[in-house]
């Protein structure tokens, strides 16, 4: 058993490491970064330092999708008010809030549904009415893969859906997801900004993905990124999943056969748009990246008196593996004071692939916090949080999981092992026995994973 100082400072670490995850949320809250970007003065426009008068004939349209676009476009209604002319976004289920101007979509993530497919058709047949005149803001955030649902006209629906799932489960990143979800879609990719016709569009961004990168952030429906069918089939190959998706799918890419950027589908869809995707004015703002969350909770951690250090870096990679290295690191703090010295909060951000081979429950980030509580087991004075920015990890109620150098060996005393629950999967029923679920409720928000090491004298 720990003795009551040890137990005493598990306590100590678990409320802060809590507090330092929740400061980092705040730091990038969908209403602070909109009113940081957006004001609105005499009948002016000002969006990230750009400037637009707006005379009568102007009209204002706000069109979004992602786990923060509910959040974002209450915001900028409350800013914007009678100046915003209509507009849709569309959001996940239980995240709809209360805009007057502007309509809002519930649907399924993260795998597509009729819902998300009827929102994104009624999206651009209210994107038709815009004129070359108006100003088009366009909210985006992560989810958007799921929630802006266009297949090509040759694909059902189910098939498509089971497409994602298999995406889901088969270890890939999210740039080589979206690559593939891009293949099959008539809005992703670049194809939603031809509807938008000559008006300028801003698009603000809360990025979920390594490098910031615009083009993957929701496989970017508004930045020219074609995949040709042969990279798709590729990709499909290469995680193992082309025997496994609904054959309709493969069919689709075999019979395609026009270049990259020059596809009959791209052309059809552009034929009442006569400017090309690269002539349209286009500006991209990132209001928000999982860089701003690690800096803030680097600033918390040293209001609280740790030494803090935040990784070079995103990390990507199989879960179990990076596991093992942060734990690595947070033995190094502890047995050497290296790079930093005790007491000490270690941070980390990125999002990590799980290649699902057993049938429990769980996601990324509670397998990260399981194969952590593996790792530290003996190590004395460690907590370790891992958690996503969106709430939710997996298909599950928790953001993630915190374990201790302690969990796993309070877990074998009462008669659970840890390695049964790794090799199944099962992360979720592991720690919902140990209390060790992060359960923060979904955020509205979403900026990749991340994870806190918290190491004592």
């Amino acid at each position: 058993m720990t003795s009551i100082k040890e137990d005493e400072t598990y306590r100590r670490q678990l409320k802060d490491v809590k507090r330092l995850f929740h400061h980092g949320l705040e730091a990038v809250a969908p209403e602070r970064i909109i009113r940081e970007s957006v004001v609105m003065e005499n009948d002016s426009l000002n969006i990230a330092g750009r400037s637009y008068a707006l005379p009568e004939e102007r009209r204002i349209w706000v069109f979004g999708s992602g786990k923060a676009a509910g959040r974002m476009a209450l915001e900028l209604e409350r800013i914007l008010g009678r100046h915003i002319y209509d507009g849709i976004v569309i959001c996940p289920y239980g995240l709809k809030t209360a805009t007057r101007r502007i309509q809002q979509f519930e649907a399924s993530h993260p795998v597509p549904d009729l819902n998300g497919h009827t929102a994104t058709y009624e999206m651009l047949d209210v994107a038709s009415d815009v004129r070359d005149t108006d100003v088009v803001i366009y909210l985006m955030s992560g989810g958007s893969s799921s929630l802006l649902c266009m297949p090509c006209d040759e694909l059902e629906l189910d098939d498509v859906r089971e497409l994602y799932r298999q995406l889901l489960h088969c270890g890939a990143p999210i740039r080589d997801m979206n690559r593939i979800r891009k293949s099959i879609s008539q809005v992703k990719g670049g194809k939603l900004r031809p509807f938008f016709g000559n008006a300028v569009v801003e698009m603000l961004a809360i990025s979920d993905v390594p490098d910031n990168d615009p083009a993957v952030i929701g496989s970017g429906p508004l930045v020219d990124d074609p995949v040709s069918p042969d990279e798709a089939l590729g990709l499909l190959k290469t995680y193992h999943i082309d025997n496994r998706i609904p054959r309709p799918v493969i069919r689709f890419l075999e019979r395609q056969h026009y270049p990259s950027g020059s596809g009959e589908m791209e052309q059809n869809m552009q034929s009442d748009r006569k400017s090309p995707v690269s002539d349209y004015k286009t500006h991209i703002n990132i209001l928000a990246t999982v860089e701003k969350v690690a800096d803030a909770i680097k600033k918390g951690a040293i209001s609280l008196g740790y030494n803090a250090r935040v990784h070079d870096g995103f990390i990507t990679g199989e879960t179990r593996k990076v596991a093992k290295t942060i734990s690595g690191e947070a033995v190094d703090v502890l047995a050497r004071n290296n790079p930093v010295t005790k007491p000490a909060a270690l941070i980390f951000y990125g999002e990590t692939t799980v290649n699902v081979k057993g049938s429990g429950k769980g996601g990324r980030n509670q397998e990260m916090a399981l194969s952590a509580a593996m790792a530290l087991e003996g190590q004395h004075h460690i907590t370790f949080l891992s958690g996503g920015t969106d709430g939710r990890d997996g298909e599950t109620n928790a953001a993630g999981a915190i374990c201790t150098a302690q969990t796993a060996l309070d877990a074998r005393k009462a008669g659970i092992e840890p390695e049964s629950y790794l090799e199944n999967n099962d992360s979720w029923n592991f720690f919902r026995k140990t209390d060790g679920l992060l359960i923060t409720g979904v955020t509205g928000n979403n900026l990749m994973d991340i994870q806190i090491a918290l190491i004592d004298k």
